[in-house]
């Protein structure tokens, strides 16, 4: 598989540097960790995973029984690989098959109205977090269900803080978790 940054060449660096965010995988520790403060049943849930890059933290999450895996990434490269470490993974472990990867602009991404999971290891810009957040609330309005999200990098938090629709249950100095208030099982 590969997952890691190492292997990014330097155009997609630069315009993930420019556009939003240098591409970081997750380590794999410290999302077990993240799950391990996630309340729920994983076999009720969607796992969204917004800036999939590789697609890295998608096979973690195939560990788990989620209902199907969804990645989205905005830079074809990223995609590209990602694809190919879906297509050829294959784990003892894994408990998820249904995972796809799609390359798309967050912004534009139509958040399916299941239980979701939707996980960010920051990114894109603030600017892009906001509208993000602001698509997902108008998906819960719409489709009220339970949403957790889990985000690997707390520099934007104060977005999530700030919303009335969220509530902080779980995080650590790297990580926190939120969820839709009043719909927690």
């Amino acid at each position: 598989m590969d997952t890691t940054r190492s292997n990014v060449g330097f155009s997609t660096q630069f315009l993930t540097g420019i556009t939003a965010r240098p591409y970081f995988a997750t380590e794999p520790w410290l999302f077990a960790e993240i799950m391990q403060g996630l309340p729920i049943d994983f076999s009720q849930f969607t796992f969204i995973d917004l800036g999939c890059g590789k697609g890295r933290v998608l096979l973690m999450a195939s560990d788990y029984p989620f209902q199907r895996i969804v990645g989205v990434e905005f830079m074809p490269e990223l995609h590209l690989t990602a694809k190919k470490n879906i297509a050829g993974y294959s784990s003892h472990r894994q408990q998820c098959r249904s995972i796809e990867a799609v390359c798309m602009d967050a912004r534009d991404f139509q958040f399916p109205p299941e239980l979701l999971v939707v996980y960010l290891f920051n990114p894109f810009s603030e600017s892009t977090f906001a509208h993000v957040l602001a698509n997902l609330r108008r998906s819960v309005e719409k489709e009220p269900r339970q949403v957790y999200i889990a985000y690997r990098f707390t520099e934007f938090e104060p977005l999530l803080a700030q919303v009335p629709w969220l509530e902080r249950i779980a995080g650590a100095e790297q990580w926190v978790v939120y969820c839709n208030r009043g719909d927690r099982a």
